[in-house]
């Protein structure tokens, strides 16, 4: 008996022990370190749900496209619609007038350095290559080629000068009409001009048109100005970079100009919240790339 209340006692003793032990811990948890607060749960349910925060896709002034560019609906070949807007640059800026009558001018010079520059891409016949045949083009685009181009910009020879068209869409159900409208101006014409569209623009609207479902062949000579760029001037100056060029070669800087990289997000942007004030300087960004890439072609130098 005697050892069985010892037992008991040292037992009650070892209870004791281990209860102190935890209120100390508690206590001790209890204390609120600098910078924390301590973690209160509450059972207390809302009665009714809080207000949605404001979406970062709803500005409080959106900027509407189509009063904010001289626009317009336009239908596709295949009767899908996208935007359209068009510029001729002999009723724009002085400079930009006279860029028409210079570009007939180096082509039509059979001495010049543009005609012999011409002659080399061209193993169709560089000397027949007038205005009328060229398409120059740039493309705007989300991402890498699996994503959707939203923005096809082309200069053509029209009403006596050179004229900027911009393929729009507005949202990415409005790709394929771009697309098509872009193979449909393609038709007849013997020359692309670009700047790296040998590496990326031309091999990127196969894949989309392709991806769209869309009918685009072209096989003619491409006057890619990135490669003969870097021959004429990767001595001269700190890089061949489009801009770069305009700005050493051409002699003109942007202003306001919105970065390249940035123009991808600004359009998803641009689809969620309709807000198109970025989209402005988009456009207005690849009509500069397609002015940039006329007056590069007669500032060449001969070879």
């Amino acid at each position: 008996m005697c050892a069985d209340k010892i037992d008991i006692d040292q037992l009650r003793k070892s209870l004791r022990k281990r209860h102190a032990a935890a209120e100390k811990l508690k206590s001790a948890s209890q204390i609120q370190r600098p910078g924390h607060q301590p973690v209160v749960y509450s059972r207390n349910v809302a009665s009714k749900s809080p207000a949605p925060r404001p979406s970062p896709f709803a500005p409080l002034n959106p900027v509407n496209l189509e009063t904010a560019v001289d626009g317009r609906d336009m239908r596709g070949p295949d009767g899908a619609y996208s935007f359209l807007v068009e510029s001729h640059l002999n009723t724009s800026t002085r400079d930009e007038a006279a860029l028409s009558t210079a570009l007939v001018t180096a082509m039509s010079d059979p001495d010049g350095a543009l005609r012999g520059h011409l002659l080399k891409v061209d193993t169709l016949g560089g000397a027949e290559v007038e205005p009328e045949d060229m398409v120059f083009f740039d493309l705007e685009t989300t991402g890498l080629s699996s994503s959707p181009v939203f923005l096809i910009g082309v200069m053509i020879w029209a009403d006596g000068g050179l004229m900027t068209r911009q393929f729009f869409a507005r949202d990415y159900s409005e790709e394929r009409a771009i697309v098509s409208l872009f193979a449909e101006c393609m038709q007849g014409k013997k020359m692309l001009v670009s700047f790296n569209g040998k590496s990326f623009d031309l091999p990127y609207i196969r894949a989309r048109a392709a991806a769209v479902g869309v009918e685009f062949e072209f096989d003619g000579p491409h006057f890619d100005l990135l490669h003969i760029s870097r021959r004429a001037w990767k001595d001269k100056l700190p890089n061949c970079k489009l801009q770069t060029l305009e700005a050493h070669i051409c002699g003109r800087h942007r202003t306001g100009d919105i970065p390249g990289h940035a123009i991808p997000q600004a359009y998803h942007d641009y689809v969620h919240s309709k807000d198109a004030r970025h989209m402005v300087s988009a456009l207005e960004h690849n009509r500069l790339d397609l002015v940039t890439l006329a007056e590069l072609m007669i500032h060449l130098p001969g070879e």
